[in-house]
């Protein structure tokens, strides 16, 4: 339960002060690490909202506190962690849709998945280093496999194990790279789902091993029936022959044909 107060008692140099609760308790300490947003020092007057606890020895304080006109930081980030988890679950579900409707090829929701899997181990990798002191994976790093078709697993990353979630050059490039992907899915669908590459690649090979097997065959044949004489002879009638045109009489309409 929130109780609201005033800061009637403030020492910046130490970073701790008094706080008048409005339902007439006595003053409760702070300190400065209670404050739940740190950019802004507290100055005697402030009007704040707060949690009362007691510490180890007894003593009741003030925590969470919070300036007026200030939110819940934890409540804010539950709300961006529903949205765009669900923005991540929509992307998966429209190029599901697209797949079932023939408009893209199953592979790429395959891709999206598994680099979206190491992205999301990458994070969580990283943040467990952070929390070491240890060497760091390099931003540069995260940010190519989330151009690389990753982002989704990096959007579930950065909610769920919040970790570069709050820095925002890092956010601003990582939108840069999602929308850049995006931007390649729809250029995809608009002007390649028709030209099939691995489709126009077989079936090329079809035709050329279709046409090299016919003129093999044509070759091999020419050799084993070699050419077909054709001629009408005095009689009117229609005479064929392999060994060629009849010497001692006479023809007409002569004609040679290899089959």
């Amino acid at each position: 339960m929130r109780v609201h107060g005033t800061v009637t008692q403030w020492q910046d140099g130490k970073g701790f002060g008094f706080i008048e609760p409005a339902n007439g308790i006595p003053a409760l300490f702070f300190h400065e690490k209670f404050l739940l947003h740190q950019a802004r020092r507290p100055q005697v007057g402030d009007v704040v909202s707060f949690e009362i606890a007691t510490d180890f020895e007894g003593k009741r304080r003030a925590k969470k506190i919070l300036f007026a006109g200030e939110r819940d930081p934890k409540r804010v980030d539950q709300i961006f962690d529903i949205v765009y988890l669900s923005l991540a679950g929509l992307f998966f579900l429209c190029i599901g849709l697209f797949v079932y409707q023939k408009k893209l090829s199953p592979v790429l929701v395959f891709v999206y998945l598994f680099v979206s899997f190491i992205t999301f181990l990458l994070y969580w990798h990283d943040k467990n280093k952070a929390e070491n002191d240890q060497w760091r994976t390099p931003e540069k790093t995260l940010h190519f496999f989330s151009l690389a078709g990753g982002w989704p697993g990096a959007l579930v990353a950065q909610r769920l194990l919040h970790h570069k979630s709050r820095k925002k050059s890092f956010l601003r490039i990582f939108a840069a790279t999602t929308l850049f992907n995006l931007a390649f899915v729809a250029l995809y669908m608009t002007y390649l789902t028709d030209f099939d590459i691995r489709n126009t690649l077989s079936n090329n090979y079809k035709i050329i091993h279709n046409q090299l097997n016919y003129n093999s065959d044509q070759r091999t044949s020419h050799k084993k029936k070699g050419p077909v004489y054709s001629w009408t002879n005095k009689n009117g009638k229609r005479v064929y022959s392999t060994v060629g045109f009849p010497p001692d009489e006479p023809y007409t309409e002569g004609k040679i044909e290899w089959q």
